[in-house]
């Protein structure tokens, strides 16, 4: 079972081990919590709304050769974004490796694409924030 710290200044997840600083606000290690249950399982009932689905394309539209497409969308039936109940941001990690913070807004849709080095290999892990019922995670291969 994975061991969650979550930076107090951001709501940023890192596995294992706090950081010297958070990588998303430069918040001091020291102020991060270790929370066990900082994030939901896909198997949390609810999941339908907040368990991240994520898309691994080998082929880059923009870059060809040189990168994959991650597509990442929240809910096998699509997340609400209304004012009062939204999808805060979605970060992604490369093997438990922080490696981006995609901010939402409640006039934005629940779904981001980014673009990753084809070199990246093993686990892609993706957790979001929402504002009403917290940390979801999901999990792909990077073939």
């Amino acid at each position: 079972m994975d061991k969650y710290y979550v930076c107090q200044g951001c709501g940023h997840v890192e596995f294992d081990a706090s950081p010297a600083k958070c990588p998303v606000c430069a918040t001091p290690g020291d102020k991060y919590k270790e929370d066990a249950a900082a994030v939901n399982p896909a198997e949390k009932e609810g999941k339908e709304k907040h368990v991240p689905v994520i898309l691994v394309t080998r082929e880059c539209g923009l870059i060809p050769g040189e990168c994959s497409d991650i597509h990442i969308k929240v809910g096998s039936t699509p997340h609400p974004m209304q004012e009062d109940h939204w999808i805060q941001w979605i970060d992604v990690y490369n093997n438990k490796k922080y490696v981006a913070r995609h901010m939402l807004t409640p006039s934005m849709e629940p779904a981001v694409s980014i673009h990753i080095k084809r070199a990246l290999t093993g686990k892609l892990q993706v957790i979001e924030s929402c504002n009403k019922h917290g940390k979801w995670t999901a999990e792909a291969e990077l073939l």
